[in-house]
């Protein structure tokens, strides 16, 4: 049996799980600030339990492995149902379905 060969990651996927992290932390750290205390305490420390997959997500798109991609669509999806649900959702969260649909696109390319 051969070893797993390693499968070339596209520039588009390096960019945008670069920007994902970035944008991540960023978050975690502006959780902290208090701007999301009107949401209530249990929203903030679901949002940064979210964001803490979503970099173990990210871990496994950045290493081309498919359940990194099926992981990152599960918590964008309930992201987003969290922050429907409280009332914190804004427009501008939708552009996380950008990276999840260009992960899923490149998902056959996945090992």
């Amino acid at each position: 049996m051969k070893p797993d060969t390693p499968v070339q990651r596209p520039v588009i996927i390096t960019a945008l799980c670069v920007a994902l992290f970035a944008i991540g932390l960023f978050t975690v750290f502006y959780t902290f600030t208090g701007a999301f205390a009107p949401y209530g305490l249990l929203y903030s420390a679901g949002n940064v339990l979210l964001l803490v997959i979503t970099f173990a997500a990210l871990s496994g798109v950045w290493g081309m492995e498919k359940w990194g991609t099926w992981l990152f669509a599960v918590v964008i999806a309930l992201k987003l149902s969290l922050d429907v649900w409280v009332k914190a959702f804004t427009w501008w969260e939708l552009l996380l379905l950008v990276p999840a649909f260009a992960f899923l696109f490149y998902y056959k390319k996945m090992k």
